[in-house]
């Protein structure tokens, strides 16, 4: 027989957490946009070397998204983890077809990296328990 789990009342909705893990990833993706950009315009950083940044970009922003989510919500983990991802690769797949006129030349290389993110996310946040040791000593008379 199923047990119900009784609830704290502590705990966000799925929704709820699904809009401030969007909120918190487009913001982290402008502030880091706005940070590689500034550094190609103080030459810190060359063009070829910014590809490996925005990338570096994707994957905090996503990593940073599903961490904010999950400690919102405090429960099914991966499940939240996954479904901040994706919604934050429809967010960008919707910036994508409306201001570059849905050139879309790296969507499975920013699906990866988001996948990526979102995965380390759930993986660091999962609570592993540890399986009680049997103790061996025997009494020998």
């Amino acid at each position: 027989m199923l047990e119900m789990i009784k609830q704290t009342g502590k705990a966000a909705s799925v929704t709820k957490s699904m809009v401030y893990a969007a909120a918190v990833s487009m913001i982290v993706t402008i502030l880091l946009s706005m940070a590689i950009a500034h550094s190609l315009n103080a030459e810190w950083i060359t063009w070829e070397q910014a590809g490996y940044w925005i990338m570096g970009m994707l994957f905090a922003a996503s990593f940073i998204s599903c961490k904010c989510a999950i400690v919102l919500i405090k429960r099914q983990r991966f499940a939240i983890s996954i479904m901040s991802g994706i919604v934050y690769w429809g967010l960008l797949l919707i910036i994508t077809a409306l201001l570059w006129g849905g050139d879309f030349s790296a969507v499975w290389e920013t699906a990866g990296l988001i996948a990526a993110g979102s995965g380390c996310s759930a993986l660091i946040t999962m609570p592993f328990k540890r399986k009680k040791s049997i103790n061996l000593k025997r009494n020998y008379c």
